[in-house]
């Protein structure tokens, strides 16, 4: 399966229904998508299954901005190939219909559904501008590390930013360069700018996949700066 992340708006092509599967009973929500970030995409669908659907149906309506994490399907239909996403998580980031979303949640009692953060797993390839900074802990007890760049791996998925923290950030700065691969566990977050909301994810581990800087990253261990081992997948 292809993991993918896009960032666009809803159609008012909303549909929600329970689709029975011999003596189950699914909910299940289609939304199209109107994407532009990463990159331009038209009209693709997205299916949302079970408790997900139940949830967030009552808060979306046409224009609603969202973030999508999942992974693109293709089948035939009717003679043709098309493409779909499968939605592991989905962020709802302006436009929300909050009042009506909220009073269906507490009447169906479901849990809040996340506006900054939920899980993400996403494997691709880093893109040039790595920057490395360094920032006064709030303890005044030394300094904390804060790396940041950017992951591309197919026509959905590019610029992602990836922000990594304290000593996870000084590990893995030195293996990092253009076009090395790695796989990054962690979660998204939407946070404000001037430009509105933006999401990015904040890695909780990093795996190095392909085309990392051994030699940089070794030299850095052997000269005392790491204490940890990093994960490798060969």
């Amino acid at each position: 399966m292809n993991r993918v992340f896009l960032v666009g708006n809803l159609t008012s092509d909303i549909y929600y229904d329970h689709i029975r599967f011999g003596e189950r009973v699914r909910p299940f929500l289609r939304l199209i998508l109107m994407s532009h970030r990463p990159k331009l995409v038209k009209g693709l669908r997205v299916n949302l299954w079970d408790e997900k659907a139940e949830l967030y149906y009552p808060y979306l309506q046409c224009g609603s901005r969202i973030a999508v994490f999942g992974n693109l399907l293709s089948r035939e239909f009717k003679g043709s190939t098309i493409h779909e996403i499968e939605a592991i998580n989905l962020i709802m980031m302006r436009n929300i219909n909050w009042e009506y979303g909220e009073q269906e949640r507490i009447r169906r009692q479901l849990p809040r559904p996340s506006e900054s953060a939920n899980n993400a797993f996403i494997i691709g390839e880093v893109e040039d501008g790595i920057h490395l900074d360094w920032y006064k802990r709030a303890d005044e007890l030394g300094n904390y590390a804060l790396l940041r760049f950017r992951l591309s791996n197919d026509q959905y998925l590019n610029g992602l930013r990836v922000n990594v923290l304290g000593s996870l950030a000084e590990l893995v700065h030195p293996y990092l360069k253009k076009d090395a691969k790695v796989a990054v566990d962690g979660h998204f977050e939407t946070r404000e700018r001037e430009s509105g909301k933006v999401v990015e994810v904040t890695a909780e581990h990093i795996t190095f996949l392909e085309g990392v800087n051994w030699e940089a990253g070794k030299s850095a261990q052997l000269a005392g700066s790491q204490n940890t081992k990093v994960e490798v997948v060969k």
